[in-house]
């Protein structure tokens, strides 16, 4: 059976994204749905750098481990092989125009697109992985409800 992917996608593929891709494997791997494959990227993202320090910091507070990842700067083959893309922000769907597989955060969930706490202080980016936990529980929600399971 092919395996459904989703890719969070933001700006530097350090922040936002990352956050959003760690979450939701986990939140996927505790309801054990398993034929559905999570990843992020950058439209602008410095090949291989580490997740931010205060992301990491903000998503230890919530009980996710944030190790071994790398960023990657999003593709045309990464656009493509993707069922459903889900931008950050407006924005960044902008810049994706022509893909009918691309809805931001919010048209996808009906919650807020998410803002970049990029320069902020640690306060902001746990905010913001607060606001990535409700985001990610809406689209599990929906996949299990695709799946029958809810």
């Amino acid at each position: 059976m092919k395996k459904f992917r989703i890719t969070f996608v933001c700006t530097g593929n350090t922040c936002r994204s990352p956050m959003a891709e760690i979450i939701l494997k986990q939140k996927l791997k505790l309801a054990s749905v398993k034929d559905v494959l999570v990843t992020s990227a950058g439209l602008s993202a410095e090949k291989d750098a580490k997740i931010s320090k205060n992301s990491a910091r903000a998503l230890k507070e919530l009980g996710y481990k944030s190790y071994g990842f790398k960023s990657k700067q999003l593709t045309t083959k990464m656009l493509e092989s993707s069922d459903l893309v889900l931008c950050m922000t407006k924005s960044h769907k902008d810049w994706l125009h022509g893909y009918e597989n691309v809805f931001t955060v919010s048209e996808f969930t009906g919650l807020k697109d998410v803002s970049d706490p990029y320069g902020g202080d640690l306060s902001m980016y746990i905010k913001t992985s607060h606001q990535i936990v409700d985001i990610c529980d809406a689209i599990l929600d929906r996949i299990l409800k695709f799946k029958g399971e809810n």
